[in-house]
């Protein structure tokens, strides 16, 4: 029983035996392994957690390799809750200690739930749309509830530096094989424009997720330069240029904008420009690899890949030159074409169209599962034909979908539980205890204001898990989860 409490044993078993699972392609294989990952972490939350990191970040490919595992995620933290409440079991009250932002998130909860019923959504759409915003919570009502050390605290950081690594790499191989090599055979026949044809996708199935994700792994791997000297500080070091030059691959306008403000923030806050330095070379070597990855990608397209080809034939996507391509996405971004087409079809199309429903239903909206998020891809909704919405429309952006799902009484609601948000991150900067998990904060946070803008951020299960993960560990250092509010 304690061989079965060694994380990284545990690990490596877990690890084989998804790899087997997607081996064999078989359903009944991936549910039996979602299983058993699901009783690892019952047995220690720990290693439940360190699962439901690893596994999160390669979801999207997993399952698309083994759709049985899709439920791997949803078992881990279910099991995460039942031991929480088991080990509690002697201290029922600790188990209701919530703070302001989850009562705020619970409400909310329910309004959408009130007014996708009136709406008439259907049961199952409803269910989806509530799983897309309280899974990852979970997480945190488990996390707050845990001892934890810096030991764990550390093997997080490790987890997710060494997976950001792979992916990153991945995203080289991808790029350089023009998304022919180590890819899913569906993801091989994606039919995509040529602006999007030349950004990595990666593992996670989306330029925008997967530079969300790297984003994130880049500033919480920067905890093991504290921790690590000689060869290994070095290691980290390439393995962030590695990281960083895969985000640039991503060329993720939302993503950079985020990143942009957060440093501005952080500049002003922490005002901490000297221990910044090392990583202006760190981003010196993240665009030289950029550079160098979309060198050898053209050449070995060119001169390889479609080498055969007669000129006339390829592809227009084959025929620009990703660097090329990528610097337009950035130069054209406000262009007088990209604004024109936003407005008849794209991003500024659907914000007149949340202010249309908006109009129609101020008070509670249209409910959950009506507006452009995760539950209307599956469901559609029963409200797209009255507004001419398509059955493919995502919003991405979570404040017009928050406007049209609830309404001003959902918005005020969110106001209330991002207030939390803020709180939180307020109090921790003061402390003045952990600069280290204050940095990480005031980024998920800055992320996650900006990020709505353009992401349906709430919804993103890497930025989500971690950004609760962060939120508990600060509430511990704070005391908050001793307190009721």
């Amino acid at each position: 029983m304690n061989v079965l409490r060694n994380d990284r044993l545990i690990l490596t078993i877990a690890v084989l035996l998804v790899t087997l699972s997607i081996v064999s392609g078989n359903t009944y294989a991936g549910l039996a392994v979602s299983g058993i990952l699901a009783i690892f972490a019952l047995m220690k939350r720990e290693t439940g957690l360190l699962l439901l990191i690893l596994f999160t970040s390669l979801r999207p490919f997993l399952i698309e390799m083994n759709p049985g595992l899709k439920i791997t995620g949803d078992l881990i933290i279910f099991s995460l809750l039942i031991a929480t409440i088991f080990l509690n079991r002697k201290n029922i009250k600790s188990l209701f200690h919530f703070h302001m932002f989850e009562i705020a998130l619970f409400v909310f909860l329910g309004l959408g739930i009130v007014s996708a019923l009136l709406t008439g959504v259907d049961l199952k759409a409803i269910i989806v749309q509530i799983r897309a915003y309280v899974l990852f919570y979970f997480v945190y009502y488990v996390f707050k509830r845990m001892d934890v050390s810096k030991e764990f605290v550390l093997k997080v950081v490790q987890l997710t530096f060494v997976t950001a690594v792979i992916m990153s790499l991945h995203g080289y191989i991808e790029k350089i094989s023009d998304k022919t090599f180590l890819m899913p055979e569906a993801w091989k026949n994606w039919t995509l424009s040529a602006t999007n044809h030349i950004r990595v996708y990666g593992l996670l199935k989306g330029p925008n997720e997967l530079s969300l994700y790297l984003a994130i792994a880049f500033l919480i791997s920067l905890y093991l330069l504290v921790h690590y000297t000689g060869v290994k500080k070095w290691i980290v070091y390439s393995g962030l240029a590695v990281i960083g030059s895969t985000f640039l691959l991503t060329y993720s306008r939302g993503a950079f904008l985020a990143l942009f403000v957060f440093i501005a923030v952080y500049m002003i806050l922490f005002r901490s420009i000297k221990k910044t330095l090392p990583l202006l070379l760190v981003f010196i070597c993240s665009a030289g690899l950029f550079f160098a990855v979309n060198f050898v990608a053209d050449t070995y397209q060119e001169k390889v890949l479609y080498a055969e080809e007669p000129t006339d034939d390829i592809d227009d996507v084959e025929k620009t030159p990703s660097k090329e391509t990528g610097y337009n996405r950035y130069k054209n971004a406000f262009s007088e074409d990209t604004l024109e087409k936003s407005g008849s079809d794209g991003r500024i199309y659907y914000v007149t169209k949340a202010i249309e429903v908006f109009k129609d239903h101020p008070i509670i909206g249209t409910g959950f599962g009506t507006f452009g998020g995760a539950a209307t891809l599956a469901y559609s909704s029963p409200i797209y034909d009255d507004y001419d919405i398509g059955f493919n429309f995502y919003s991405d952006n979570q404040y017009i979908l928050t406007l049209a799902e609830t309404g001003i009484l959902g918005v005020l609601i969110l106001t209330l539980l991002v207030f939390g948000f803020l709180k939180i991150t307020i109090k921790m900067f003061r402390e003045k205890s952990d600069t280290s998990l204050s940095i990480t904060l005031v980024f998920f946070f800055v992320t996650m204001m900006v990020g709505g803008l353009v992401y349906n951020i709430l919804e993103n299960d890497t930025f989500m898990l971690y950004y609760f993960l962060a939120m508990a560990l600060a509430a511990r250092k704070l005391g908050l989860e001793k307190k009721e509010f």
